[in-house]
């Protein structure tokens, strides 16, 4: 950050201890933070924080990759436990007050072949502050994306740069520790690369009609005009 802020003319402020390096960009007549003008022209900036969101823009693979990549290091965390037997298990989880932004995250780690589940966890309790008198007896509720599947964290490990130290070493380690177990085939767990899950956006009805049923084995899956299904 010390050599960004000396190429692009920034002001530096450090605190005493140098583990909090703050940014001044220029402000140069008639211009803006170029930062700050890039939220305000895909509309993120200023959101509340429980309807922040990303612009429903049809971003690249990279783009996702690096934006997972920012909000797991800065709103997420990589877990690594081992059972009484010895067995390691790890995950990853991002955290946020935003229904949105916990979908889209879920959606684009879903169109990267990683198998996650969301989750709402309800905090009550404000520790004793107060708002306008009154005690603050509720928060608002946590949306949890959770990527836990054993076959899941290593891909991710696979696509993710994680900046942030000890949260890549967690996952590396936990990727090399079960990495050699096997992927689940009994359901579309994104063990195959060339599969992009993704979710049904609606479902109309299509009147009443002949329909036929067949069997594939062993996967139980087939080519449908170019979408993967299960047989029926």
């Amino acid at each position: 950050m010390r050599e960004f802020a000396a190429g692009h003319g920034c002001g530096v402020r450090e605190i005493p201890q140098g583990s909090i390096v703050r940014l001044r960009f220029p402000y140069e007549r008639g211009r803006r933070n170029p930062l700050t003008e890039v939220l305000r022209r895909y509309g993120v900036w200023g959101q509340r924080c429980d309807v922040k969101c990303l612009p429903d823009v049809r971003f690249s693979r990279d783009f996702w990759l690096g934006c997972l990549s920012g909000l797991i290091d800065t709103d997420g965390c990589v877990r690594e436990r081992v059972n009484t037997r010895g067995t390691v298990h790890g995950s990853l989880e991002f955290a946020t007050v935003s229904p949105r932004l916990a979908a889209q995250v879920s959606n684009a780690l879903l169109c990267l072949g990683v198998a996650n589940r969301t989750r709402v966890v309800m905090r009550k309790g404000g520790g004793g502050r107060l708002l306008n008198g009154y005690p603050i007896v509720s928060q608002r509720p946590l949306n949890i994306v959770e990527v836990s599947r054993a076959t899941a964290p290593v891909r991710l490990a696979g696509l993710l740069d994680l900046r942030i130290d000890y949260k890549a070493c967690r996952l590396q380690r936990i990727s090399c520790s079960v990495g050699h177990v096997a992927p689940a085939r009994s359901e579309m767990h994104g063990y195959d690369e060339a599969v992009a899950l993704d979710r049904v956006k609606s479902i109309v009805p299509g009147g009443i009609k002949p329909v036929y049923g067949f069997v594939a084995r062993p996967s139980g899956l087939c080519m449908v005009n170019g979408l993967v299904t299960g047989s029926l």
